[in-house]
């Protein structure tokens, strides 16, 4: 199901206007209904007011355009600590972070990596794991990644 682009505009819009990035728009059926779920973040992190002010906002806006013709939910929340990456720029963001990467194919014997993303080149993510007494160091083609996320470092 894709989402409208004017809907899409509209939603990047009103994000940004209140000082926030609008991380992922997911749009899709739910049940009966279409869900419409908008993850948004800020330096410091998204506040439940943010989410609030974002969430009214965009449902007046919807219901007023009648943008989305069937019955919907609208869900504003913050992409949470163990935020997926959706776009390569995520990679550039959260250099130095810890990371869960996912693979398709299995790298030093592994599908899963856990360790700081320390590299990205647009072609290749480099992950090391001072941890392991395996391997300390994986260098990840980005061909191969299924899913990366952040890892809760607590």
């Amino acid at each position: 199901m894709e989402l409208p682009e004017n809907l899409q505009d509209e939603i990047r819009k009103t994000v940004e206007s209140e000082g926030l990035e609008l991380v992922h728009i997911g749009y899709g059926r739910h049940g009966r209904a279409v869900l419409l779920r908008v993850d948004i973040d800020k330096e410091g992190g998204v506040t439940l007011d943010d989410c609030e002010l974002i969430s009214r906002q965009l449902s007046a806006w919807l219901d007023v355009e009648d943008a989305i013709s069937s019955k919907y939910d609208l869900q504003v929340s913050s992409p949470g600590l163990d935020r997926l990456f959706y776009s390569e720029s995520d990679y550039e963001k959260f250099k130095g972070n810890l990371v869960r990467v996912k693979t398709s194919k299995m790298i030093g014997g592994l599908h899963v990596i856990v360790g700081h993303l320390v590299m990205y080149d647009g072609e290749t993510v480099r992950v090391v794991d001072p941890k392991t007494k395996k391997q300390k160091e994986y260098e990840i083609p980005m061909r191969d990644i299924i899913e990366t996320r952040l890892e809760p470092d607590f």
